[in-house]
Formats: C-alpha cells, structure tokens, sequence
C-alpha cells in the first residue's frame, strides 16, 4: 500500500494565510516542509481521501494525475477536507477531457452531499459523479479492491463525522482526521485490528487537547491504549499530521518533541510504503 500525504496543515494553512503570529512568522522564514497546504492523501495513486481547496496546487507540485483517481472517500464537510466546488471541474467536456470518462466513485457522508448538492447545478452528478452516501461502521471498496470502514470521529458531532480504516488484504491503516481521541466505540473496533500504518491528528502539537483535535498527549495515550491491546503493530509506522500554528512547533521542532516515541511528523508530499 502506497500512502501519499498531498497536504498537511488545517484549515487555515500553515503559515496560516492572514496570520502574523510568531509561530507563523518562523514558518514563513524558515521555509521547505514548514510550509502546508490542507489536508489530502491519496493512496496507490488512484484513491484519494478528502478533496481539500488547495488539491489543484499539491498535485501540481508533487506530479499527481488527478485523471487516475477512481474512487473518493471523504471525513466529512468541512471546506478545508472537501472542497465541493472544485470537485465540479471534474464535470468531462465541460471542465476536463479524459480518455477514461468513466464516473469517479464518491463516498461522503449526508453532510458532504448536501455541499456538493449545492454546487452541481441542474446538471446533477450523472455522468461524472457516481455518488454513495456511507454510515459509521459500513465498509466500502474501491475499484482498485481497498475496503475503507468509516468510524466515527470525536469532531462535528452534527453531522456524524469520521475517519477511515483501509485495507488491501494484507495491510490495514488508520487515518485518523480530523478527531479528538476516538469515541469508545470506535477505540473497540480499532481494537480489533492488527495496524500497520496509524496516522493521527495533530492539530494541537505539544498541547493537552483530546475533543476536536488531538494533540500529542493524545496521540501517546492512542499508541498506548492500541499496544496494550495488541492492535498496534510493534513494527507499525505511527505519524503525526493535521497541523496549525496553534500548536507552535515548525517540523525540526516537532520531530524532537516525539523522537523518543518513535512518531514521523508528515509534511507536504511524504510517501510511505507499506
């Protein structure tokens, strides 16, 4: 499994876009992987987990054909995880020409609908969109056989938000955003599982922040909970990721505060192969 971090920041980017404060100031001086866009990954080149504002811009920079992406699985509505009206310049022969004009598959809750509702216009979704609503705890395939189970997520309880499990049949990730620490029933089913790969929210970075967004006291109290449960690998790849000015550190710094746990700090364009 092939997973590519397209953006890492929050909504309001890091540097936030407006912001003089010191954390942002320092990014903007020192530059390279301090510098975020919002949120996306995309995973084995053809399935991408949320669409953020700024996903024209990343998949320029890290040459990502955005035509090959089949399948769309969305957290929840938030703009800076799903961009609606973006996704309309997927219209073919209005907006794009592709040699495969097949449909892109969309999973997105109600709330993400109702946003992308808004934009489509009388045309509708057909032929461009082929649209599935999903529940917490369905489980739904992409054409290239991933299965991602959407749990539910300690954020936007008005509209059931939530984060997603992805397997291929022989690794399973996690990638858990935006949340604070998983609502029980989601920490169980987690508990279930045997992880390779964990990706956690940190919006918060060194801060003690467990509702919403995490920081990295929870994201060690996640680890810790997953291993003394024998759910997380011993070998597992664990990453911090979803980061704002709010937490303060630039990456150098935030790759010091967790050396000791054995975390990576994500940053625009990060691979991991599993």
């Amino acid at each position: 499994m092939k997973l590519q971090y397209l953006g890492t920041a929050a909504a309001e980017g890091f540097p936030a876009m407006f912001c003089e404060c010191e954390a942002c100031e320092r990014a903007r001086a020192a530059g390279g992987k301090n510098l975020r866009l919002r949120t996306g990954m995309i995973v084995n080149d053809t399935v991408m987990i949320d669409f953020p504002p700024d996903v024209m811009t990343v998949s320029q920079h890290f040459g990502v054909r955005l035509s090959a992406v089949r399948d769309l699985f969305v957290t929840h509505s938030h703009h800076d995880h799903f961009d609606a009206e973006d996704l309309v310049m997927r219209r073919t022969g209005v907006f794009c020409r592709m040699k495969d004009e097949r449909p892109m598959n969309v999973f997105m809750n109600e709330a993400a609908k109702a946003r992308l509702d808004a934009h489509v216009g009388r045309e509708g979704y057909d032929p461009y969109l082929n649209m599935t609503v999903i529940e917490h705890f369905g489980t739904y395939e992409s054409e290239g056989g991933l299965r991602f189970t959407y749990l539910p997520a300690d954020h936007a309880p008005y509209e059931k938000a939530g984060f997603y499990v992805i397997r291929d049949g022989e690794k399973t990730a996690v990638y858990m955003h935006d949340t604070g620490y998983p609502p029980e029933e989601s920490m169980a089913y987690l508990k279930t599982l045997s992880i390779d790969f964990l990706s956690m929210d940190c919006t918060y970075g060194p801060r003690d922040n467990f509702h919403g967004h995490m920081g990295i006291p929870a994201n060690r109290r996640v680890v810790a909970t997953l291993r003394e449960a024998g759910a997380l690998k011993a070998d597992a790849t664990v990453v911090i990721h979803h980061f704002t000015h709010n937490c303060g550190l630039l990456h150098e710094e935030l790759e010091a505060e967790v050396a000791k746990d054995g975390f990576l700090v994500s940053f625009d364009g990060m691979i991991v192969e599993l």
